[in-house]
């Protein structure tokens, strides 16, 4: 494999993966007085993915890219016709669509609350201004309505039932003889010392709490669009969410081209397979807690905006991201279902008994935990061994790569030294 193609690869994964770190030292350094915990838990599909399991990917997939784009790029009578040319349409199309996705997401009309200005966060008082000594908020101040759904997070297993529906489906009906369920609603009501104690919280009908949600999604709308209202991490996570884009992009070009071009590589690669199952196999793990996290941000983000499911930006399109990353791993797999069949029958046996085990429990109480432990309800503890995990294996991953042997090619069976057909006529 030549240096220049470890050279580019490398040089475009370590631009990703600082921009992975940038995003996130950026929050930290501007909300350090406006708990950027709590922020950063919040958001944690990307500030505390991308940061930690979002570098292990990128190392995973680093020899498969090497040796694709080496494959792509060689010059004789075995290359692929037009493979750089190939490469380099392939390579501009990624980078296109990154920014296209990346300004979709950017356009919607509803804003991330890390967008606005640390110091107008700290100087909100809600609706009316100053409610919160008068106990007559219609909106609380932003900092303390996502500070109600860390401690809520952190005291129980489980935010979904908390959640409102302000879009009734039009062809049902309340019973009239029902009164309408009161709830606690994070957006307009203040929590508590001793909540957990029965009766000692207000609540509210979903038509009031909707009311206040939408106050809360336009005040943080209004902050974001006041002169000198963006934060500087805001405009950072917007100049570098085509960085994201690409990342995911990439793997799926790669994932594909494992699958299409398995034949050359078992030919003219066979030393570096075993690398290329490990990392494969690695970074699609690392990848498994991603959608957790978006979950986990969605379910989170509906205690405190317009409720009754996603209205715009990245909410609206959370659930096909997961369902394309379901499509990924099974162009994994059938990759690995080639290479190795009898391993991964085994290995889709375990899958499928795991997946029906899974199956019997409700989809919203996996997401209700995980929310718990990688999303607003994440402690310090939990984001320590979040980044110990990834930063041991990410250790482990370039001890391997380090230890890459190139295993040279072994002639045919057939083929026979003269020393060993003298040998052979002798006996």
């Amino acid at each position: 494999m030549h240096f220049g193609v470890r050279l580019f690869v490398g040089t475009i994964f370590a631009v990703m993966g600082m921009s992975f770190l940038a995003t996130t030292g950026v929050l930290i350094w501007e909300y350090s007085r406006a708990d950027w915990l709590a922020l950063a838990s919040f958001y944690s599909h990307l500030f505390l993915f991308f940061p930690t399991f979002g570098i292990v990917t990128l190392l995973a997939f680093y020899t498969p890219a090497c040796v694709l784009t080496d494959m792509y790029w060689k010059t004789g009578p075995d290359a692929i016709t037009g493979g750089i040319w190939r490469f380099l349409a392939g390579f501009a199309v990624l980078v296109a669509a990154s920014i296209w996705i990346a300004g979709i997401l950017q356009g919607a009309g509803e804003r991330s609350i890390f967008e606005v200005e640390p110091d107008l966060l700290r100087l909100d008082k809600g609706f009316p201004a100053d409610c919160r000594t008068r106990g007559d908020c219609q909106r609380l101040p932003i900092l303390q309505a996502i500070e109600n759904v860390r401690t809520v997070s952190q005291s129980r297993v489980g935010l979904s039932d908390l959640a409102r529906n302000c879009r009734p489906d039009a062809l049902k009906d309340t019973v009239p003889a029902i009164a309408p369920a009161k709830r606690y609603c994070f957006a307009s009501t203040p929590l508590p010392a001793n909540f957990n104690a029965a009766g000692d919280v207000l609540r509210i009908t979903d038509a009031e709490c909707c009311r206040s949600q939408l106050l809360f999604t336009d005040a943080v709308r209004e902050l974001h669009g006041s002169r000198g209202g963006a934060s500087l991490t805001g405009i950072v996570h917007s100049w570098l969410l085509p960085f994201k884009i690409f990342f995911a992009l990439v793997l799926v070009a790669i994932s594909l081209l494992l699958a299409f071009r398995r034949l050359r590589m078992e030919k003219d690669y066979k030393q570096y397979l075993d690398g290329i199952e490990r990392g494969v196999l690695i970074g699609a793990a690392a990848m498994i807690v991603y959608p957790i996290m978006s979950h986990a941000f969605v379910q989170s983000a509906a205690l405190l905006y317009f409720g009754g499911g996603p209205s715009g930006g990245y909410r609206s399109v959370a659930p096909l991201f997961s369902f394309a990353l379901g499509i990924w791993g099974l162009i994994l797999l059938f990759y690995f279902y080639r290479r190795q069949e009898e391993s991964v029958q085994n290995l889709a046996r375990i899958g499928g008994i795991v997946g029906s085990a899974i199956a019997v429990v409700k989809y919203d109480q996996i997401i209700d935990f995980c929310v718990r432990l990688f999303g607003s309800g994440a402690s310090h503890l939990n984001i320590a061994l979040l980044c110990l995990a990834a930063l041991a294996t990410a250790m482990l991953l370039l001890r391997w790569m380090s230890r890459e042997e190139v295993v040279p090619a072994q002639p045919p069976p057939a083929a026979m030294t003269a020393d060993a057909q003298e040998a052979s006529d002798q006996t």
